[in-house]
């Protein structure tokens, strides 16, 4: 069944019965279509063919747990807005919620256990989610990528064929809104397979010896629509390095001469590392990383705080950046911990002089959040998803003032 976009259904999962009844009186009052189950196994059969519009899930449940319900949601493709309920505190509801969004799920709320009408009436009346799920928006390859099995032939011959392409992902100041640079995600648009997301091909470059084929294929096609169509501008424009290009002395030079070749300053291109990459080869890694700073260009740790080694990197490598990890932005508007965290990293960076980019922003209160907190950047689906290069300059010109 295809689903109905104006049809508000909602579907509930709970081992009470009671509480089923509840919630489709409640839901019904407010215009929803609703229905519920004790049963895991019609729950599914429902989400496949009923195409709800939202859906409570109970995290204890008799024979399955409500994170083993969550795992499963991302194979059904669903749009659907998921809220969490459990009556075992708020810390395992974050926490579920956070394992949610991190599998690519739009969380629409918590609903901690007891709850009141009012409660459920204001999560479901809300207005949609500016969230974006993983199945929305965005291209995903046809039900036989399951089976596609990438091999380093298979990877090698795409390189050869230069089937890599680059989406690009605006990077906004918090406080004027206006656009600073763009992060360069890879994609490999496999003539059969459709759109590849870099978590499918990038860990067998890695381990095949490819990756640095990959990632010059990538920085060239990158720097070149850049120099092509950000000429003259005030932007910057961010890369990411893989671990394995950290142990290449001679990567900086040539990223370098690809700069001189193309007219881009070193000061308008970041580099992009993880902290778990920076820890492959310590030394080597220092060596290299300072040679790009010496040659201008800028440094992020990316995904700051979800490594035990995050504070050493921070002190040893020469970074003028941090990216904090979106699993934080994301979880902001209903974590206090992950608020809490947010604002430190915020303010160790301050104090480092390092500017900070929070990732992963989805909606207006989590802006205003990161403005209040002092936080200088911004990525997320709130102002764009990755796009290709036709599509970035679309956007940016729509934001363009006229005259």
């Amino acid at each position: 069944m295809a689903p109905d976009s104006q049809a508000r259904r909602l579907l509930t999962l709970d081992d009470d019965a009671d509480v089923n009844v509840t919630v489709c009186l409640i839901a019904q009052q407010i215009g929803f279509e609703a229905r519920s189950t004790t049963e895991p196994a019609e729950f599914f059969r429902l989400l496949a063919c009923w195409s709800p519009s939202h859906i409570i899930v109970d995290l204890v449940m008799p024979n399955i747990d409500g994170i083993e319900i969550i795992k499963r949601l991302p194979d059904y493709n669903t749009p659907a807005a998921l809220i969490i309920t459990s009556g075992l505190g708020s810390r395992v509801v974050e926490a579920a919620a956070r394992a949610a969004t991190e599998s690519g799920l739009e969380v629409a709320g918590l609903l901690p256990k007891p709850f009141t009408p009012a409660d459920l009436r204001q999560l479901l009346a809300a207005p949609s989610s500016v969230r974006i799920s993983h199945s929305q928006n965005v291209p995903v390859a046809d039900d036989s990528e399951e089976q596609f099995a990438i091999t380093e032939q298979v990877l090698a011959q795409a390189l050869r064929e230069r089937q890599f392409t680059v989406f690009y992902q605006p990077k906004l100041c918090c406080t004027t809104g206006h656009l600073v640079g763009l992060e360069c995600l890879a994609r490999w648009q496999h003539p059969t397979q459709g759109m590849l997301f870099p978590d499918r091909f990038i860990p067998l470059a890695e381990g095949s010896g490819l990756i640095a084929q990959l990632t010059e294929q990538i920085f060239v096609q990158a720097l070149e629509w850049f120099a092509a169509h950000c000429h003259g501008q005030n932007l910057q424009i961010a890369l990411n390095l893989s671990a394995k290009t950290l142990s290449s002395p001679e990567f900086p030079d040539w990223v370098a001469q690809q700069c001189t070749r193309l007219g881009v300053a070193p000061q308008q291109v970041v580099l992009e590392v993880t902290e778990t990459s920076s820890m492959e080869n310590p030394v080597a890694t220092l060596q290299i990383l300072t040679q790009f700073r010496i040659k201008g260009f800028s440094l992020s740790i990316d995904d700051f705080g979800i490594g035990y080694s995050s504070l050493i990197q921070l002190a040893r490598l020469p970074f003028s950046e941090l990216k904090i990890d979106k699993m934080f932005v994301i979880s902001a508007p209903y974590s206090e911990e992950s608020q809490k965290i947010v604002s430190a990293v915020i303010s160790l960076g301050r104090a480092l002089n390092l500017s900070v980019t929070a990732e992963g922003v989805e909606d207006a209160w989590t802006l205003q959040y990161l403005k209040d907190a002092g936080c200088d950047y911004a990525q997320g689906f709130l102002f764009s998803r990755p796009v290709d290069g036709e599509a970035f300059l679309a956007w940016k010109h729509s934001r363009e003032p006229t005259v």
